[in-house]
């Protein structure tokens, strides 16, 4: 370029008559001109273009409610009664009138011991309790006419105190002959058979009572004092069952090594259709909070230290940020702490929005765009 304006300018009739330092001249003044305009043209097309469109969002107005907040904790099922089945007195066994997973009512026989010679030595203790007794009353009639010392009254006295005892054992051991049911429940284990023999205070089986059914499980520690017996919780067993359970014993001393409390609830079971062993589900009631519950999960966001919450719009349409606590879960939304008595939350575009940043708010469920002060 600069060799065409130095030829165009040396052949020109007024090249002609200049020298070569004027023509110098004239192409630094040009190659000037050119810088300088291109620096020019280059900032305007750099310049960014200012945005002035703000963000919509989609916002709901919400008001705080007092609720009963819960806990999700997980325990199983257990007999609210459990024994061993032990006999209380050696022999064979003559019947079983009870089998394994029956349910019996208290006093029911489940098994009975042979007899033997019990009914004779029965009658035998009888004869002798009354020889006893009479030798008794024979000489406190004659302690009365000093007619005995008082050593051979003591020694008929006491004679006749033994012949009773052993009267009364020898009658015991004779219903000892039927092993009966604790209370009403169900023969889980019943592990002898008909002719087999046992001996005095062997077990035969296990014992349960599972109406009403136990349900245990462990409560974190910064729940202990947010929590009373006697509340009504929501369980939810693996055999799709739905019950309610009685709480019935909060721990007073947390386990030393998982820093929990145990709990036990009791919930009723007709029929025992519920047994030991299911996994629970359980929405234990705690204390009362105030709250605002949130229609959908995808309102809750991450601050930008980490934390879970909502981003909110205020009266002037600027973005806040408020940390919540979820107290309450249900079905058709979430229940959560850390909101303003009224608050407007936003429900959808937050994700493109940031605290500090002003928008324009729709609000739900209302026909026109509105950005009206809280009251």
């Amino acid at each position: 370029m600069i060799n065409q304006l130095k030829y165009r300018y040396v052949n020109s009739k007024f090249g002609k008559q200049k020298s070569s330092s004027q023509f110098v001249w004239v192409i630094l003044f040009l190659l000037v001109v050119w810088f300088l305009y291109g620096m020019i043209f280059n900032k305007k097309v750099s310049e960014p273009v200012v945005k002035t469109d703000l963000v919509k969002v989609d916002v709901e107005r919400l008001s705080k409610k007092n609720i009963v907040s819960d806990v999700l904790i997980f325990g199983h099922t257990e007999a609210s009664e459990k024994v061993n089945l032990k006999v209380r007195t050696a022999g064979i066994v003559e019947s079983i009138v009870r089998k394994k997973g029956e349910y019996v009512k208290k006093g029911d026989v489940i098994l009975n011991i042979r007899m033997e010679d019990r009914i004779e030595k029965l009658a035998a203790a009888q004869a002798a309790k009354d020889k006893a007794e009479i030798e008794f009353n024979t000489a406190l009639s004659l302690l009365e006419q000093g007619l005995i010392s008082k050593v051979e009254f003591v020694a008929n006295e006491a004679n006749y105190r033994s012949a009773k005892a052993a009267l009364h054992q020898t009658s015991l051991d004779l219903g000892y002959t039927s092993l009966r049911a604790p209370f009403d429940g169900v023969i889980n284990e019943l592990n002898v058979e008909k002719g087999s023999y046992v001996s005095k205070e062997s077990t035969v089986g296990v014992f349960l009572n599972l109406n009403p059914i136990k349900i245990s499980a462990q409560l974190p520690e910064k729940y202990i004092n947010r929590v009373k017996k006697g509340v009504v919780a929501r369980v939810k067993l693996s055999n799709k069952m739905v019950v309610d359970g009685l709480l019935t014993y909060v721990a007073s001393i947390a386990d030393s090594s998982t820093r929990t409390f145990a709990v036990e609830l009791e919930a009723q079971n007709k029929g025992e259709k519920i047994v030991e062993g299911l996994t629970a589900e359980i929405n234990l009631p705690l204390d009362t909070v105030s709250a605002v519950k949130l229609n959908a999960s995808s309102c809750l966001t991450f601050g930008d230290d980490g934390s879970v919450g909502v981003k909110t719009v205020d009266d002037e349409n600027v973005v806040s940020f408020y940390p919540v606590e979820i107290v309450k879960e249900e079905e058709n939304g979430l229940w959560v702490s850390g909101l303003p008595e009224q608050v407007n939350v936003i429900v959808a575009g937050g994700e493109f929005v940031k605290a500090g940043e002003k928008v324009k708010p729709s609000f739900v469920n209302e026909k026109e765009e509105v950005s009206t002060p809280l009251k």
